[in-house]
C-alpha cells in the first residue's frame, strides 16, 4: 500500500512538473512573439523611413537649409544681367557717339575745304590773270579742271582789257549732306572788285555753291557756282560780263565789259 501512495505521488508530482514546463514554455512563446512582431514594426518603420528619405534629400537640395545663399545668387544674376546689358548700351552710344564724330569732322572739313576755294575763285587780278586759273585748277575734279581750260582765253581777254582785280571774304558756310556721300555748301561772301569803268572798290553779298566729293581719304572740290536762286549781284556793283560758251563756267566775280574803243 505504501508502494501504492508513493507511485501516485509520483505522477502527481509528474504532471505538476509538466503543467509547469507547459505554462514556462507558453510564456516563452508568448514573450518571443511580441518581439519579433517588433521587430516586423521596426523593419516597416526602417522602409517608410527609406521611402520618404529621397523625397527630403530633393527637397533639401531644392530648399537649402540657408535662405540668404537664394538671395545672394539672385542678387548675383541680377548685377550679371546688369552688366551685359550696360556693356551692350555702352557700344551702342559709343558708337553713335563715333559716328557723330565723324560726321562733325566731315562737315567741318568740306565746310574748310569750300571757303579755301570760293576765295580762290574770288581772288584774282589782271596783272597776274595766269596765277587765278593756276590756283582754281589745282587740286579739283577733272571735270571741273576742264571747264576753267576750256575758258581761260575768253575769261583772260576780258581780265585784261577791263583791268579786272577782285577779293573776297566768306562770311558762313554751310555744308549739306547729300544721299550720295557728296556735299553741297552754300558759301556767303563779300566780294570787292573794281576795274577800268568803276576804279573805286564796289563790295556785294554773293552766294556760291561748292560741291564737295570723297576721293579716296580726301575731299575734293567738284564744281562750283552760283547759288540758284540767288540773287545777282548788283549791276553798279559788278558789271556784267559777256556770256561765256555753255560749257565753261565764269568765275566768281564776273568780269566787266571793256571800255568801248574811242
Amino acid at each position: 500500500m505504501t508502494t501504492s501512495t508513493v507511485s501516485e505521488d509520483k505522477k502527481v508530482d509528474d504532471t505538476e512538473s509538466k503543467a509547469a514546463g507547459d505554462a514556462a514554455a507558453a510564456s516563452d512563446e508568448a514573450q518571443a512573439k511580441p518581439a519579433e512582431d517588433r521587430d516586423a514594426t521596426d523593419d516597416a518603420d526602417g522602409a517608410a523611413a527609406d521611402e520618404t528619405r529621397p523625397d527630403r534629400s530633393l527637397k533639401s537640395r531644392l530648399w537649402p537649409k540657408n535662405p540668404w545663399r537664394w538671395g545672394v545668387a539672385v542678387l548675383m544674376a541680377v548685377v550679371l544681367a546688369g552688366g551685359v546689358f550696360g556693356f551692350i548700351k555702352y557700344h551702342q552710344v559709343t558708337g553713335q557717339l563715333a559716328e557723330l564724330r565723324r560726321e562733325q569732322a566731315d562737315r567741318e572739313a568740306v565746310a574748310q575745304l569750300a571757303k579755301e576755294y570760293a576765295l580762290k575763285s574770288l581772288t584774282y587780278s589782271f596783272e597776274d590773270p595766269d596765277a587765278f586759273f593756276r590756283s582754281v585748277e589745282d587740286g579739283v575734279s577733272q571735270q571741273l579742271k576742264e571747264k576753267y581750260v576750256n575758258a581761260t582765253e575768253l575769261l583772260k581777254s576780258i581780265m585784261l582789257q577791263a583791268q579786272v582785280t577782285s577779293t573776297g571774304e566768306v562770311l558762313a558756310t554751310d555744308p549739306v549732306a547729300q544721299p550720295d556721300g557728296a556735299y553741297q555748301v552754300v558759301v556767303s561772301a563779300h566780294q570787292t572788285t573794281r576795274n577800268l569803268q568803276n576804279p573805286t572798290p564796289k563790295v556785294s553779298i554773293i552766294l556760291l555753291q561748292v560741291t564737295v566729293n570723297k576721293v579716296g581719304n580726301a575731299w575734293q572740290v567738284s564744281d562750283i557756282g552760283p547759288k540758284t536762286g540767288a540773287h545777282p549781284p548788283v549791276e553798279e556793283q559788278i558789271p556784267p560780263a559777256e556770256p561765256p560758251p555753255a560749257s565753261a563756267p565764269a568765275p566768281a566775280p564776273a568780269p566787266a565789259k571793256p571800255a568801248p574803243k574811242r
